[in-house]
């Protein structure tokens, strides 16, 4: 199947390996028509994609990934279950959501500076300051690794194959090690401001949560990713039956892997690496995607 929308990228406003217009350029040459850049807890790289995909004659709609934990839910080994939730043509503006959006890139910032000066310290990196990072990232409110790396490969202190060396070594998991300067909403709330900010929200990724939908749906979720990566093929299936028969819409998109996630770099051979994609191989159908703005005449 060969899909019409990515609704599922990222950019180098988050965790993305492409500025936004590269990224659209990439999206419209894969042989994508429409897309949405849903960068991870900040909307600041919309704007410059958006124009990008007009330019190429390709649809757009305003995105962002946001992080939520659901106490009220909980993983197999009894775990607070958490949710990735893509939303769609929200208003950023918003005094409650751009004061979110705000600390959210607080958050991730502040953990990123602490790790990096850690790092510094260690002697896990050098030749850099904090105020390079700054400088090199203007116009970046979220800066996370990445933008940290990318300096690096700048400065040539660090190749492309270099990447997840210096990830877990300073990275990774010891992100946990810093406490968060702002804390993430639970999803029923990102749920609830998303639509007073007059937009829509879908349950991205959904692996191993489907027995969450009905939960989802009961706090008013508006869709779900079904062609993404990260599901099974039983998964997918599974999860196309649940959204049609729970009535909400299907959506899809790369993510960090195929053309648009930009990590192919980061192995000698990029068809034996787990981003691996075949072209426009997930996303959104052309029937899903006018579903949508059917549903939403907003969009």
């Amino acid at each position: 199947m060969s899909f019409y929308a990515n609704l599922h990228l990222h950019s180098t406003h988050s965790d993305g390996k492409y500025t936004p217009a590269q990224l659209a350029r990439i999206a419209y040459d894969e042989g994508y028509r429409a897309a949405a850049l849903t960068d991870h807890d900040t909307v600041t790289g919309n704007r410059e994609f958006m124009a990008a995909c007009a330019a190429l004659g390709m649809e757009s709609i305003f995105g962002v990934e946001f992080t939520a934990p659901c106490p009220s839910l909980k993983t197999p080994d009894g775990q607070d279950e958490f949710f990735h939730l893509t939303a769609y043509h929200f208003d950023p503006e918003y005094p409650e959501m751009k004061e979110y959006l705000r600390g959210m890139a607080l958050r991730e910032t502040d953990q990123t500076r602490i790790l990096f000066e850690r790092g510094l310290r260690e002697g896990l990196l050098c030749d850099m300051t904090w105020d390079e990072v700054l400088e090199f990232n203007q116009g970046i409110a979220w800066l996370c690794n990445e933008h940290v790396f990318r300096l690096m490969l700048a400065k040539g202190l660090a190749t492309e194959l270099d990447y997840f060396p210096f990830f877990h070594s300073v990275f990774g998991d010891r992100r946990g090690e810093v406490p968060p300067a702002y804390p993430f909403k639970e999803a029923s709330e990102i749920i609830r401001l998303v639509h007073d900010a007059g937009g829509i929200i879908f349950v991205a990724h959904p692996h191993n949560q489907l027995q969450h939908i009905d939960a989802l749906v009961e706090m008013s979720i508006d869709g779900m990713e079904v062609w993404h990566p990260d599901l099974t093929e039983e998964e997918k299936a599974e999860a196309e039956k649940i959204a049609l028969r729970k009535g909400i819409c299907l959506s899809g998109g790369s993510d960090h892997s195929g053309l648009c996630g930009g990590e192919y770099s980061a192995y000698e051979n990029p068809q034996s690496c787990p981003f691996w994609l075949e072209p426009t191989s997930v996303g959104t159908t052309k029937a899903h995607f006018d579903a949508i703005r059917e549903a939403f005449p907003a969009l």
